[in-house]
């Protein structure tokens, strides 16, 4: 009876302080979840705020000084954890650390030893910015717990608060921050705004069913067609139809709701004229007369000419000597203008990896899992961006790859809890069976 009354005693004995702070692996997670939030929600806060003249340019761009400030933390706690073997170190981290790490010297190569526009410090810096923000936002992801309340209801918020603040900016067609905020303010594009917005309606699929999926897609299709970014709305569009079909199955979602509400926001832009204005969304209806489209035609046709002429090495920055940095081809073949052959094999090889790894994991069981789901999402969606918009240097492949290897990180620990149970039932068994 002794005995038995301090074995009682002893487990009824609070825990100390110590004991009940969260472990490095929560505030690796929590460090995480607030670096996402400010480095996408924030992001469009805050320049919302600089194009409505709500707020000074108290930040610059804000994404570089957000990156460094919470983006070290978080690098430093992830490198704690691998090598105390609190976090498994997985093929996607180390092939993500060396194409990075390949970026890096290839770019200082040309900037030590280049000559002409390689040595500007201008592209030097956008280059090596881009690149930490990759490390940044890569680690944001794979450390990323949806599981956390806050986070949710961060998300769950800004959502309709992006649409609000897109409607009260536009002119019912565009919300043109770079005009409203005039010259000399550092306000960001719409594909800034794009960029968060896509980030948080995804996420929000992932944590959401039945007729609160459908209100999510329901707020970011008019938000994306005010932003203007078509890319991101083509992309969005199908990208979410496929996991919701995938996830969902025949349900009242697939079969009655979101046919419901294409048709009803059809017939909401033919009443209000909408298909007669002038959006960017609309200039994918008339492909032939848009400048924006015919000018990509002639970046793709000059980096196909650079990659004919110098189709193993490239030409890093040569896209300086026809305009400034932003006059590259807007797909993955920049990678082989900018990088060369390997450079671009590295790419793809990373875009494949993720896509093929996310898929199958979501099409055996997983797309109910969020992790899982949000990996696939951004790897088909990055996938799509790399083939019709955006040029290597682009955060959303690094949220793709981050959230790929959240995934399989989690499936990791999972296996090794599940072999941990084993071996601890293993002892436990034997004694049964010889009672």
């Amino acid at each position: 009876m002794a005995t038995l009354s301090r074995l009682t005693s002893r487990r009824a004995r609070p825990r100390s302080w110590s004991s009940r702070l969260p472990d490095r692996r929560e505030w690796l997670s929590l460090a995480s979840g607030v670096l996402v939030v400010l480095l996408f929600p924030g992001y469009f806060l805050y320049h919302s705020g600089l194009a409505l003249g709500v707020i000074p340019p108290v930040l610059g761009g804000y994404i570089g000084q957000v990156a460094v400030a919470f983006g070290v933390p978080v690098l430093l706690l992830n490198f704690i954890n691998v090598v105390t073997r609190r976090e498994p170190l997985l093929f996607i981290d180390k092939a993500v650390f060396l194409y990075s790490l390949f970026l890096i010297c290839w770019t200082q190569a040309h900037f030590s030893f280049g000559d002409g526009v390689q040595t500007s410090y201008a592209y030097y810096y956008y280059n090596i910015a881009a690149i930490f923000l990759w490390q940044a936002i890569y680690l944001g992801m794979r450390n990323l717990n949806l599981d956390h309340r806050w986070l949710r209801i961060v998300l769950a918020v800004s959502l309709p608060v992006f649409l609000a603040i897109a409607v009260y900016g536009s002119d019912g067609m565009f919300f043109d921050t770079e005009t409203l905020a005039g010259d000399g303010v550092p306000v960001s594009d719409y594909q800034g705004f794009a960029r968060s917005a896509t980030l948080v309606a995804f996420l929000l699929l992932t944590l959401t069913r039945g007729m609160r999926t459908a209100a999510v897609v329901a707020v970011t299709v008019p938000l994306l067609f005010l932003l203007g970014a078509r890319s991101e709305f083509v992309g969005f569009i199908l990208i979410a139809m496929l996991f919701i079909v995938m996830r969902e199955g025949i349900s009242p979602l697939t079969l009655l709701w979101l046919p419901a509400g294409v048709l009803t926001i059809g017939y909401l832009a033919v009443s209000f004229n909408v298909l007669g204005g002038d959006s960017r969304i609309l200039e994918l209806l008339r492909v032939s007369q848009d400048s924006s489209y015919q000018a990509r035609g002639e970046l793709l046709w000059r980096a196909l000419d650079t990659i004919t002429t110098h189709p193993v090495l490239g030409d890093y920055a040569s896209q300086l000597y026809q305009g400034d940095i932003g006059d590259y081809a807007h797909n993955a073949l920049s990678a082989w203008v900018s990088y060369g052959l390997l450079g671009f094999a590295g790419f793809v090889f990373l875009l494949g990896y993720a896509a093929i790894r996310s898929f199958l994991m979501a099409l055996h069981g997983g797309a109910r899992n969020p992790c899982i789901a949000t990996a696939m999402i951004f790897s088909l969606y990055a996938v799509f961006l790399a083939i019709t918009a955006k040029t290597v240097n682009d955060p959303v492949f690094a949220v793709a790859w981050g959230a790929v290897a959240c995934a399989l990180s989690q499936r990791e620990r999972a296996a090794a809890n599940a072999a941990s149970l084993r071996r601890q039932a293993g002892p436990a068994l034997q004694r049964h069976g010889r009672h």
